[in-house]
């Protein structure tokens, strides 16, 4: 099932922090540079980096299918170690079954699961339910290699994430669950003790090792802040059904109480302390798992980091299996597992949309930072690759004008594509481009409409001056391409013969047609003849034997980013356009015609049109190409 919802992540690139921030930094360290510092990196988390290391060994390059593979894998590997450890605590394989399928829908897992770069939340669960199925294996068989790997185990998994010193709590929760109370010395704090070892020498080394920054102590204001965020995590069934908004956070945080109380009562009413211990369980779990992100993060990082709720979502599915449990109670097994379903399916089905359209977003990420990579195979050795626009965020786009449907109000929707401090040339390298210089600006004569990568603005006039010197590309989101600008503008180019001239202003000196079974693919090249001064409309028509228009496209040129106002004399400008085809109109018969001109889009009114003879031709449109 994880492969199934979360398998289209293989076909993602690396976006976001992955290329600069993790692998560009990653890069000429060795080993031992990675387990004594992390200067230059804001955590100290060698063994996830090792793992990136050895992946980028073996496959000689960044392959980014090989790199979401290992956090799928991860993702798949976690499921099936929290089907065993909740069979055997609770001994119901229908209980387990549904705490699993919970814990792999659960909407906030997307993160985790799909971004390269949060690898460390799936490798971290996995150390702390390998730990304590290594410990089981330890306690039946009482063999000291088991109790080795439990050492081995604690050890890689604090040095892969902070939150590895949750390995020892979730290994004393293992401890505690079949212990009275009188026997917890013997039971749980002598056999537990010595794998605080790893820990302390974790937290001794990250102390000294040098990190790119401290982070402070959040004040108790940052901390109820947070705490709405895991309040959001412990009902999160509920939200699709009571819709909430942001600003009801007191709302939230009762409903979490009142909920997380019911299911207690329950549980206990059921099954009494057999029942009632396995919610102590799930809520010891979630509360102590949550700990270190609710006391030492800023709010602003919780909230956009869904992530961070991975490990603690295991706790908070296992609360919302319980009534599964008191369904167990019926002895007919048809009835049974047809009243378990209806009751699951309630619980599971809601956040898939909302999982499917943050892959979407991932997949539209992917597709733009391949954009760029691509941009760099175009560019020549030597030059370097300019980006215009690149976002940093975007929250819509074409295919999802509306963003995401999102009932869980405190949970970000959307995409980061490149923070701020990302060097573009890396995002290209390490998606597969090629190793050129790149750079990335903003331009705000386009208005793009989003937040851009970069605060470095550029005019109209440096972009003609970059486009006469390097290769330039104007990101354009409604169809996530970067445009070729210096492809498209040649600033200043030898004057060329004109087949038609419009207001004596703008000549055509070349059109090209290919024919397709739906559209018309045709482009065309203009010249300026004199500096313009305001903005111009180009249209292009296909014509039936009668007169009649069948197609049209109409746009400024280069789909608006080389207005003519910005066009200078001996400027050459070449720019493609797709005219469909309207069903019923079979171009293999009959005879069509296509035509272009230029209109004032504030008046409709046509540039007079002229042949080459300077002769004016008629409707000011010129005719360039009959289809018979």
């Amino acid at each position: 099932m994880a492969v199934l919802l979360y398998g289209r992540s293989l076909t993602f690139a690396f976006f976001n922090d992955d290329p600069t921030g993790n692998f560009a930094w990653m890069e000429g360290q060795s080993l031992w540079q990675l387990l004594s510092s992390a200067a230059g990196y804001g955590f100290y988390r060698p063994v996830g980096f090792a793992l990136w290391q050895a992946l980028l060994t073996l496959s000689g390059d960044y392959h980014a299918p090989l790199f979401h593979a290992l956090s799928l894998l991860l993702h798949g590997l976690n499921a099936a170690l929290l089907w065993q450890l909740i069979y055997w605590l609770s001994q119901s394989r229908s209980y387990s079954w549904g705490a699993v399928t919970l814990f792999i829908t659960f909407p906030f897992n997307y993160e985790a699961v799909a971004y390269v770069a949060a690898l460390f939340h799936p490798l971290t669960t996995f150390w702390t339910l390998l730990a304590i199925t290594l410990y089981r294996q330890y306690q039946q068989q009482q063999k000291r290699g088991y109790l080795l790997a439990v050492h081995l185990v604690v050890l890689l998994g604090v040095f892969s994430h902070e939150n590895g010193l949750f390995i020892p709590v979730a290994l004393a929760l293992w401890l505690w669950y079949p212990t009275r109370k009188e026997q917890l010395l013997a039971k749980v704090i002598r056999p537990l003790w010595p794998f605080t070892i790893a820990p302390l020498l974790f937290v001794a080394i990250w102390l000294i090792v040098p990190k790119a920054g401290e982070s402070s102590l959040p004040t108790l204001t940052a901390i109820g802040q947070n705490l709405i965020s895991f309040a959001q995590t412990a009902v999160y069934p509920l939200l699709p059904f009571i819709r909430l908004t942001s600003s009801q956070p007191t709302a939230l945080l009762g409903l979490a109480v009142v909920t997380l109380a019911a299911l207690g009562g329950l549980a206990w009413s059921v099954g009494g302390w057999s029942y009632g211990r396995l919610w102590v369980w799930g809520m010891a779990w979630f509360i102590l798992a949550s700990l270190p992100s609710l006391l030492f993060l800023e709010p602003g990082y919780v909230l956009g980091s869904p992530r961070l709720h991975y490990l603690p979502a295991i706790g908070i599915t296992m609360l919302w299996a319980i009534p599964l449990l008191a369904l167990t109670k019926i002895s007919s097994l048809l009835p049974r597992i047809g009243l378990q379903a209806a009751l699951l399916l309630p619980l599971l089905l809601p956040p898939l949309p909302f999982i499917q359209c943050q892959m979407d977003f991932y997949a539209q990420a992917s597709h733009i930072v391949r954009g760029m990579a691509q941009a760099t195979t175009m560019t020549p050795a030597g030059e370097t690759a300019v980006f215009i626009n690149v976002p940093f965020f975007f929250a819509s786009y074409n295919d999802r004008p509306d963003g995401c449907p999102n009932p869980y109000p405190w949970t970000p929707e959307g995409v980061v594509i490149m923070p701020y401090y990302a060097n573009a040339s890396d995002f290209a390298r390490i998606n597969g481009g090629a190793a050129r210089p790149a750079l990335s600006l903003t331009a705000p004569a386009y208005a793009p409409g989003w937040v851009t990568h970069s605060s470095r603005e550029v005019s109209d006039l440096e972009l003609r001056q970059l486009a006469a010197e390097t290769a330039v590309f104007v990101f354009d989101l409604p169809s996530g391409e970067f445009i070729p600008l210096h492809h498209a503008w040649q600033p200043a180019a030898p004057s060329r013969p004109t087949f038609a001239e419009f207001g004596g202003l703008i000549g055509l000196t070349e059109t090209a047609v290919q024919i397709h079974a739906d559209s018309i693919h045709v482009i065309l090249t203009w010249q300026a003849l004199a500096p313009i001064s305001q903005l111009y409309t180009i249209f292009v028509h296909l014509y039936d034997s009668s007169g009649q228009l069948v197609s049209q496209h109409d746009s400024p040129p280069v789909q608006g980013y080389l207005p003519t106002y910005w066009w200078q004399t001996n400027d050459q400008i070449q720019e493609a356009r797709e005219l469909p085809i309207p069903p019923g109109h079979d171009l293999t018969q009959g005879s069509y015609t296509l035509a272009v001109g230029l209109y004032d889009p504030q008046d409709g009114q046509r540039l007079p049109a002229t042949d080459a003879n300077n002769q004016p031709l008629a409707d000011d449109i010129y005719r360039f190409k009959q289809i018979e």
